[in-house]
């Protein structure tokens, strides 16, 4: 946790409102760990990508999110969110059960002018960029804004259902992931594809994890030949596909 920007990181015993609605059936021998993200108003961040080793997920419309950990006392977690100072924690738990998070997030525009404008500036740019290889036909899929209006999803693995090459694999009781069929001999259905958001390469995330009113366009790559360079470097192994989330650029007013 970064101290200069005095972000608040709580445990608390029980938060019923929000994290409660998140609640499931924990698969066998792994531990949840649920949580709310707010601002200095006390306002649920939304869209907030929280990761921990292995697993990702961004908060839903009132700041609240879900984790599956290993059987393990320790894990680090970090929340990051544009607008916004990231934090990284190490938590521990209470007699092999997680504490409910509270984590409050200050806004960079308070502390350092002009970073938000910055970064509203990166992701017009991102969508610039998307809106030209939709243009350009260029190879890959691409789902745009409209494409998910006129759909009217109520989670985003719906506007893919009966496209060709994609697979979607239920992975909970409201949520699917999305696999790529290129994939589904050699290496499983259980394979899942790189997840970059806004320019960030967001491990463990699936695109459930994202509310369809959050998001601006899709681009999915079934060869990595296809992946462009920015989102292709600093990978590893070559991964199960690429799937590039796009989110919406503050104060859009379309919708």
């Amino acid at each position: 946790m970064t101290a200069s920007y005095r972000t608040a990181f709580v445990l608390l015993g029980s938060l019923a409102t929000a994290a409660g609605a998140l609640s499931a059936q924990v698969p066998a021998g792994r531990r949840e760990l649920v949580g709310i993200v707010k601002d200095q108003r006390g306002v649920g961040v939304e869209g907030a990508i929280v990761e921990i080793t292995g697993a990702g997920t961004r908060t839903n419309p009132m700041g609240a999110f879900r984790l599956f950990t290993g059987d393990v006392d320790t894990v680090t977690i970090a929340i990051r969110r544009p607008g916004y100072a990231p934090i990284e924690a190490l938590i521990s738990a209470t007699n092999r059960q997680w504490d409910t998070l509270s984590v409050e997030l200050e806004q960079l525009t308070t502390l350092l002018p002009g970073v938000r404008i910055e970064e509203e500036r990166t992701l017009r740019a991102g969508l610039r960029s998307f809106e030209e290889r939709v243009a350009a036909k260029a190879s890959g899929m691409f789902i745009t804004r409209d494409d998910i209006v006129s759909r009217n999803p109520s989670r985003l693995s719906d506007v893919l259902q009966a496209r060709r090459g994609v697979q979607l694999l239920r992975i909970g009781s409201n949520r699917y992931g999305v696999r790529f069929a290129t994939y589904s001999g050699t290496r499983g259905r259980a394979c899942a594809p790189d997840m970059w958001v806004d320019g960030m390469r967001a491990r463990g995330m699936e695109l459930d994890d994202l509310s369809p009113n959050t998001v601006e366009g899709i681009e999915l790559y079934d060869s990595f030949a296809l992946v462009p360079f920015e989102f292709a470097h600093g990978v590893n192994a070559v991964p199960c596909g690429t799937i590039v989330v796009w989110t919406r650029p503050p104060g859009t007013k379309r919708p």
